[in-house]
């Protein structure tokens, strides 16, 4: 049963770049990531997530949290996102069965359009 549970929910990973357009592309390189409330009006798109994962027990990987934060942008650049806000990010040093990682650091965030676009 447990395989099961691991072969279902897959490997988590931040998104293909060579999936972006040259304009999604551009908003990476200057994607706002606010860890808290922004006061600029906006619309939120919706949540994205960006991983940093460790799958392989039998070497060392360092997990960084700029990782997942990048894995963030991507997931917010796909959805035309001028930012991402309420960022929130946690370090799972044990076994992480969501993500099929032995550990990881996770991050969150709200993709928003801001209203007044720059």
């Amino acid at each position: 049963m447990l395989l099961t549970l691991v072969i279902s929910t897959g490997c988590a990973t931040n998104p293909d770049v060579g999936t972006l357009t040259s304009d999604q592309r551009a908003g990476v390189a200057s994607m706002e990531v606010v860890r808290g409330a922004t006061t600029r009006s906006h619309t939120i798109l919706g949540a994205v997530k960006g991983i940093s994962c460790h799958r392989n027990a039998y070497q060392r990987q360092q997990l960084t949290e700029a990782e997942a934060i990048e894995g963030v942008k991507l997931r917010a650049a796909s959805l035309d996102a001028d930012a991402v806000v309420n960022v929130v990010c946690q370090d799972n040093s044990g076994m992480d069965w969501v993500n099929n990682c032995w550990s990881s650091i996770v991050c969150v965030g709200d993709a928003v359009r801001y209203k007044d676009r720059r």
